[in-house]
């Protein structure tokens, strides 16, 4: 008589705790993926590992807490200087700084959490899912809006330039599903091979989910081939220069208090780097985020060329002027200060956005176009609310005034977005996507500043000073790299203190092109323009992702509605 049995447990090949420390040990090999050099090979473990303890553990609640405690220890080690951050740049006390820390750790593990309990339910019929399932399921929950940071899979693949052109048509996201389909297969495998008990493994299935990955690892390597072939034989180009100071947050800090020995060191190490700019032919030159601490007025009430670069002039940036007149455009870091607000007693509020300005190559009537942040750091720019109708930002934030954000809908939309700047190296109008900071890894916000078109040149200009030499400027150069991909634009980065870079539109950053961090320089390269329609991902976003998120769940309902395996 046929009977419908419950599957027994998952196999235990050692004993349990023992086993379950032995395999989270493995899975920390991951952070490896995430370090100033990442070895996409530690994702194998990472992956492999994560997939057997979620099997492997008795019950949904203790496979919640081991994977709880590898978040913890992967996330906490792989950005370790959030803490000590926090407290200088948020002047936050110590203990705040790592409870901030420790709570973005937790909130690290949330997608794994969503991950593991459709991924067991699964498993609870007596049937494994179809490997490419798994992989399907993984991206879709790690595309949940759930993290300050969205690091996923894909993101250790940076340096793999065949998996990396993925993002062209979805993004990260699709960077990790191809990478996912040549790893969970070797869990598969490995079940097959070594499992006693538990849903039989699927080594047919497996197969073809890794044949899926060559397949597409085999298109990356031709879409990266032709890309870079297309960039070199580009007849068109802009000089741009970077200029990296070596400014570090200390520095900026008192300039931006009034010390002005501070300020002057400031303004001469951009003069000289300015005069190597031109000196090298440059026609447009870069200066990092707030490289101008000055509040100068630029669209507030109403844009005056002559208010504007009056104002400059007389705070000691008048050899800005004189570049202009010999035909050199600048893109600068900005705070540019809003006027006319009052507070109740009548003393005038310190409101200012950090803006991308753009600096027309002319003398005293040159005209300005700006591009203002939307997402200020919290307690790093801003107070976010409630908080912020409590705590005055003069006691919490490392400035003395109030930062406002830029916005991508409504009024105020045309100063988010792309940049026209009219270069006489490529004789025409060219379309300049910059971003600030932090931004540089939001995908969704640099494809708004794009808008419908698609970018000549993709400019980030961040401060990372706070970071000192850690993990983190590494970190935020590769995963900005992506957005060249996505986009197949050239990126420019432009840095007060490293890691200052020329990205090519395969995502590739040569050494040549870039400056180190702790390092004074310049770095005047031609940045070839190739132009073409806007990318799969620039029309679409992130359709990908929630595509895979739909699928995986119809496979979950498959899986309940099928009744469970016979035994005879």
């Amino acid at each position: 008589m046929n009977v419908a049995v419950r599957p027994p447990e998952p196999e235990r090949l050692w004993p349990h705790r023992l086993g379950n420390l032995l395999v989270a040990g493995v899975m920390c090999i991951w952070v490896g993926a995430f370090t100033p050099e990442p070895y996409v090979l530690a994702t194998v473990p990472g992956v492999v590992g994560w997939l057997l303890l979620v099997e492997r553990c008795r019950s949904m609640r203790s496979a919640m807490v081991w994977t709880f405690v590898f978040g913890a220890v992967t996330i906490g080690y792989g950005y370790r200087w959030l803490a000590p951050t926090t407290q200088d740049f948020g002047n936050l006390p110590v203990a705040v700084s790592w409870l901030v820390t420790g709570i973005f750790g937790a909130v690290g593990i949330l997608h794994g959490w969503v991950f593991l309990v459709v991924h067991r339910a699964m498993l609870a019929r007596g049937r494994r899912p179809h490997p490419l399932l798994t992989a399907l399921l993984i991206v879709g929950a790690e595309h949940l809006p759930m993290r300050l940071f969205p690091w996923k899979v894909g993101h250790g693949a940076v340096d793999v330039p065949p998996l990396m052109q993925a993002a062209e048509w979805g993004g990260v996201s699709a960077v990790s599903f191809v990478l996912l389909c040549l790893i969970i297969p070797i869990h598969e495998w490995l079940r097959w091979a070594l499992a006693r008990s538990g849903p039989a493994a699927r080594p047919k299935a497996a197969l073809a989910t890794f044949v899926l990955g060559c397949v597409l690892y085999g298109v990356g390597q031709l879409r990266y081939d032709a890309v870079r072939q297309a960039e070199e034989d580009a007849t068109e180009s802009v000089r741009i220069a970077i200029v990296q100071p070596n400014i570090g947050h200390d520095d900026k800090r008192a300039a931006e208090n009034g010390q002005g020995s501070r300020r002057e060191r400031s303004i001469r190490a951009y003069q000289q780097g300015t005069a190597k700019a031109v000196a090298e032919k440059a026609e447009l030159v870069l200066w990092p985020e707030t490289a101008i601490t000055d509040p100068v007025p630029i669209m507030e009430p109403k844009f005056d060329a002559h208010r504007t670069n009056g104002y400059l002039n007389q705070a000691g940036y008048g050899f800005v002027q004189e570049a202009g007149e010999a035909g050199t455009a600048f893109l600068v870091g900005i705070y540019e200060r809003r006027i006319g607000r009052r507070k109740v007693t009548g003393e005038a509020f310190d409101e200012r956005w950090n803006v991308a300005a753009l600096r027309a190559p002319q003398g005293l009537d040159a005209p300005w176009s700006v591009y203002r942040k939307v997402h200020l750091i919290p307690f790093g720019e801003h107070i976010p609310a409630p908080l912020d109708s409590v705590l005055d930002p003069a006691d919490y934030l490392p400035q003395k005034f109030t930062m406002k954000p830029g916005t991508i809908v409504g009024e105020g939309a045309e100063f988010s977005s792309a940049l026209i700047y009219e270069s006489r190296g490529a004789g025409r109008s060219l379309r300049l996507a910059p971003f600030l900071c932090y931004e540089g890894i939001l995908p969704d916000h640099v494809r708004s500043v794009c808008g419908d078109a698609r970018p000549d040149v993709l400019i980030s200009l961040t401060n990372d000073s706070w970071f000192g030499d850690t993990w983190e400027p590494y970190q935020h150069l590769n995963f900005t790299r992506f957005r060249a991909v996505e986009h197949r634009a050239p990126l420019v980065r432009a840095t007060n203190t490293g890691i200052s870079a020329f990205v090519s539109m395969t995502g590739d950053v040569r050494a040549a092109n870039q400056l180190a961090l702790g390092v004074e320089g310049v770095l005047v390269r031609d940045v070839k323009l190739v132009g073409g329609d806007a990318t799969i991902y620039a029309r679409f976003g992130h359709a990908f992702p929630w595509l895979a998120a739909i699928l995986a769940l119809l496979g979950l309902v498959t899986a309940w509605l099928r009744p469970p395996p016979l035994l005879d």
